[in-house]
């Protein structure tokens, strides 16, 4: 980098931070999610939100008024708390320093990830923005696709965080820093709530430290916008909706509005549930049928029409109903939706927690918490008994064992078995199929967990796994595109620090999952059955659907062109496999009906 370069932003449809350049540091008006900041010699761009803004300015000692100017705050952080500045932020935002002073340039992403943030190398320029696109419109950025990302898609497999669909345009995960100085570029994690060793539990007498988190989490997501609130049958999204309903008089903000998709399917349609919360809230509600959602065409055609507009493969298959949803909500005023998102990751408790039970010789505890899951999520016994006893449980074990005693046979068996369960029609050349083999080890998670304890192994992947941000990166993108922000009270990092400490016993108390929160849900709406709950699952009605209207997405397609012309897959045995799934042959790869649709459909609008 040159030591006397200054950062330069372009704007246009997404602001593109270029460090260094030879023009200087220029700002446009009319950006609203862009700011500004500069003394001399460091100059900062801010884009997104950063939460409790009057405290920040106390903490660094400024004014009151300086609350006015976030990317004045952010810069006074980077000039006064050293490497310890970017932990003294929440929100979700992404910030871009040229510090000339250090000869150096650092960008960081908020510690969830809510706020997307990616870069590229154009010469000796290193260009950042929020948007890929933005990158990929730059002359000297190349927008060849990853062939390897391609396939690992197809696979499931995502086996680096900082790779995106484009060779050339990196993520800067969540909860990272990035400086690039002369020496080059370099990554480092900022925060990390399983920093400390062992886990420092919480009691349960410091259970209300959860209550007032995630009432404040609440309270950062609404700022003073009208909130609307996608409003399931579930646990997580009624939680939000309580506390929003508390808190909005209290801040002067008209109530909120719940959002809520009907869907047909007996199995999911939590109608009746979201109609009571909604009555004993005392909000008006918009209830939006998934059929009008999604419109006469169905849903899969508008799925491969979005995908291919946006800018990274699409992998929430209901975003065309829910951005139906969500712009129902825009015309009735609202400019801020929140979600009940991130509550399964951390109200639920993961069920490798029977490996550690039987482990440590909990046989009976073990079998307790098998009946918890079997009473909480809708199974059988027989179902319950084989995840807890032998998946979940004595298998990890054995697998542990088995790494322990001949570790070099067993780590070569396992990628073997990854190698040999890719499909024939996947990766025919032979390039790709041996890139992407090397890197399958990645994603398997080691048979001796670090710390000993499978279910902090599995805690960590709702911190590390590249998914989480990619799902935070689509909602970014939708809300973007309808003007509202969709906003995540649950992966608030005050609120995750206190519930990543909660141990299993209280996240279990009561005897039914989510115990945290469902007996004070119970409460506030009796006669709604929430004691007894099981969680609802879309999965068969996501299977009639694929097998339904996949044929016709897929005729109106004319098949994977672009994923075979690139070599991911070989186009005549897939089009074979295709045939077989829609035929109901493989109910259970069904979601590679959904795959194959959309990234074909990306790929195709970007090859």
């Amino acid at each position: 980098m040159s030591a006397n370069a200054a950062v330069r932003v372009r704007v246009d449809e997404a602001w593109l931070v270029e460090a260094p350049s030879r023009t200087g540091w220029s700002s446009h008006d009319g950006v609203p999610s862009l700011t500004i900041a500069a003394v001399p010699g460091i100059t900062l761009a801010l884009s997104g939100v950063i939460f409790d803004l009057e405290k920040l300015a106390a903490r660094l000692g400024a004014p009151a008024s300086a609350s006015a100017d976030p990317a004045a705050l952010a810069l006074r952080a980077y000039t006064t708390l050293g490497d310890e500045w970017v932990n003294a932020l929440r929100g979700y935002y992404s910030i871009v320093v040229d510090d000339r002073h250090q000869q150096r340039v650092v960008a960081v992403r908020d510690a969830m990830g809510l706020q997307p943030l990616f870069y590229a190398k154009a010469g000796e320029t290193l260009l950042f923005s929020w948007s890929t696109d933005a990158l990929v419109a730059h002359p000297a950025v190349s927008g060849e696709l990853d062939r390897v990302m391609l396939a690992e898609h197809l696979l499931h497999r995502w086996s680096d965080p900082s790779d995106t669909y484009i060779k050339a345009v990196k993520r800067l995960p969540a909860g990272y820093v990035l400086t690039s100085d002369a020496s080059g570029i370099r990554l480092r994690r900022y925060w990390d709530p399983a920093h400390k060793r062992p886990v420092n539990w919480l009691r349960e007498d410091e259970l209300p430290l959860f209550g007032q988190a995630l009432d404040e989490a609440v309270a950062r997501c609404l700022g003073r916008d009208q909130a609307g609130i996608y409003l399931s049958g579930g646990f997580d999204s009624i939680s939000v909706a309580a506390i929003a309903c508390d808190t909005a008089p209290k801040r002067g903000l008209p109530m909120p509005r719940a959002l809520s998709l009907i869907f047909p399917d007996s199995e999911c349609n939590e109608e009746l549930v979201q109609r009571g919360v909604a009555k004993q809230l005392g909000i008006e509600q918009e209830l939006l049928q998934f059929a009008d959602a999604v419109g006469h065409r169905g849903l899969m055609i508008p799925d491969v029409e979005m995908s291919a507009s946006w800018p990274m493969p699409m992998m929430n298959i209901w975003n065309p109903a829910y951005w139906s949803l969500a712009k129902r909500g825009y015309q009735q005023g609202c400019r801020v939706i929140l979600t009940g998102n991130g509550g399964d990751e951390w109200l639920a408790v993961s069920p490798y927690l029977s490996a550690d039970m039987i482990r440590r010789g909990e046989f009976a505890q073990a079998m307790k918490f098998i009946g918890v899951i079997q009473r909480s999520y809708k199974m059988s016994w027989l179902e319950a008994m084989y995840g807890g006893v032998w998946k979940f449980g004595a298998r990890p074990l054995v697998a542990m064992l088995a790494g322990r005693l001949f570790p070099g046979w067993f780590e070569a068996r396992r990628r073997r078995n990854m190698v040999d369960a890719v499909p024939d029609w996947i990766a025919p050349d032979p390039a790709l199929r041996r890139e992407i083999d090397e890197r399958a080890h990645r994603t398997l998670a080691a048979s001796s967990p670090e710390t000993g304890s499978f279910y902090e192994r599995e805690m960590r992947t709702a911190l590390d796994h590249p998914l989480n941000m990619m799902e935070a990166e689509e909602y970014f993108e939708m809300g973007r595109r309808l003007g509202v922000r969709i906003a995540h009270p649950y992966w608030d990092t005050d609120l995750v620090d206190v519930l990543y400490r909660v141990p299993p016993h209280l996240l279990l108390r009561g005897g039914r999952a989510k115990g945290l929160v469902r007996d004070t849900v119970a409460r506030r709406f009796p006669n709604l059955g929430f004691e007894r709950q099981r969680k609802v699952h879309a999965t068969n009605f996501y299977w009639k659907t694929m097998q339904a209207e996949g044929p016709k997405a897929w005729e109106l397609l004319g098949g994977a062109a672009t994923l075979g012309r690139l070599g991911v897959v070989d186009a005549k045995l897939h089009a074979a496999t295709m045939t077989k799934l829609f035929a109901g042959q493989r109910p259970q790869e069904s979601y590679r009906i959904w795959n194959t649709l959309q990234l074909e459909a990306w790929a195709r609008s970007r090859a």
